[in-house]
């Protein structure tokens, strides 16, 4: 066995027709189950995604040709043939076959490991999309499998030659052009296998939601503080800067009570704009709350601070509250320490109004402070009911609750 699993090659001159390992995952079929009456009204909670975390190792190109290189130059001869002709071709077809299985079986595991787009989470593809660019991943994947193509195309070829050859010295020749000729091709088009290590290395290294884990989605304008709050709720650690678009990617924390477990996001700032003026980050949190089953906290600055009015955030918290009113949901206005008191009452004024809204911030708001600890401690206990009263988890597949 070499280091991707595959079996080396044990081909002679009679059974040169090479054929590539069929490797076939075998998929997993999603089981629907019914809620359980006592579970009506909860959003139900499904097995893990995590499909980037199964992604296969890729060699680099260099390594892989190396490694391809030395082995087949350590293929001898069938034993037992005593014409030196004979010997010659049977040795040089082994070699190329062997070269050729080499470069281009690890391709064929690659293409087969990386999942395509319609066997991934609704949220996995968006990932996909927003990171690469629509249509990059899958173009990355083809370039490898048209690259694995040429290879066996080549290395047939040359094996072939090889095998018919009617003497020593036809055999050597033919046998060093086949490996000069995939040699070069692979040195030539391998950097295509070098985009492969990088598109996996980018998709590792993307958080792992747990579908069975209740998660909260901190949702806001940017700079709002919402990063800060996931720094008091969780073990999440993200940068804390007071610059606008800070979180360049979701943050994952988690909360821990008892024996219960809860996962916390922090998500990009979104502005007030139409979805098809959104930049990219803005999209990967809208693909969150569109994908995920997940409860919102939604964060609120009335400081003027955060570098966008609070007329544009009550535009823009209406339309998000809009689209996703059926998530669980809970308000926090951030950053109270520095807002003014206000002699006027919640009852003098229409809660839906703006003058309402600079105030109080939306109706029921939680009004906290990360610097002198206002509110944190009833914020934290609002945040586990919101979560153990609107979650169950199950351990089967099960689709999930969200629109």
């Amino acid at each position: 066995m070499n280091k991707f699993g595959l079996m080396e090659s044990s081909t002679n001159t009679s059974a040169l027709k090479f054929d590539e390992e069929t490797l076939v995952d075998s998929k997993e079929t999603l089981a629907q189950e019914e809620t359980s009456n006592e579970n009506q009204g909860k959003i139900v909670l499904t097995k893990e995604l995590g499909a980037f975390q199964h992604l296969p190792m890729v060699v680099c190109s260099r390594e892989l040709l190396g490694s391809a290189l030395r082995k087949a130059r350590n293929i001898g001869p069938t034993k037992g043939i005593c014409n030196i002709a004979k010997r010659e071709r049977n040795k040089g077809a082994k070699q190329l076959d062997t070269l050729t299985k080499e470069l281009a079986l690890p391709l064929r595991v690659y293409i087969e490991k990386f999942p395509r787009n319609q066997h991934l989470h609704a949220y996995e593809y968006s990932l996909i999309d927003l990171t690469f660019g629509t249509g990059k991943y899958e173009e990355v994947l083809e370039n490898v499998n048209t690259f694995r193509k040429k290879i066996l195309d080549v290395g047939k070829n040359y094996a072939s030659l090889c095998a018919k050859s009617t003497s020593k010295r036809g055999a050597e020749e033919v046998l060093k052009e086949g490996f000069s000729k995939l040699e070069e091709h692979f040195r030539k088009n391998g950097g295509v296998v070098d985009e492969l290590v990088s598109v996996a290395k980018v998709l590792r290294a993307m958080p792992v939601f747990s579908l069975k884990t209740p998660t909260l989605c901190l949702v806001g304008a940017p700079n709002v503080g919402k990063s800060s709050l996931v720094r008091v709720l969780s073990t999440g650690k993200p940068e804390v800067c007071n610059y606008p678009f800070t979180t360049r990617g979701i943050s994952m924390g988690h909360i821990f009570v008892q024996t219960d477990v809860y996962q916390v996001t922090d998500t990009p700032g979104l502005l007030r704009r139409p979805d098809d003026e959104r930049n990219n980050m803005e999209r990967l949190t809208l693909a969150a709350l569109s994908y995920l089953p997940t409860a919102v906290l939604y964060v609120h600055d009335l400081t003027g601070e955060c570098g966008v009015k609070v007329s544009d955030q009550l535009l823009l918290y209406k339309e998000i509250k809009e689209k996703f009113h059926q998530r669980p949901w809970l308000d926090v206005v951030s950053k109270a320490d520095l807002l003014l008191q206000s002699s006027c009452s919640s009852t003098e004024m229409h809660v839906d109004s703006l003058e309402f809204y600079k105030v109080f911030g939306p109706e029921g708001a939680l009004h906290v402070s990360v610097q002198t600890g206002l509110g944190t401690d009833e914020l934290k206990q609002r945040v586990l009911s919101l979560l153990s009263d609107n979650f169950v988890t199950r351990e089967s597949y099960v689709e999930e609750a969200v629109e």
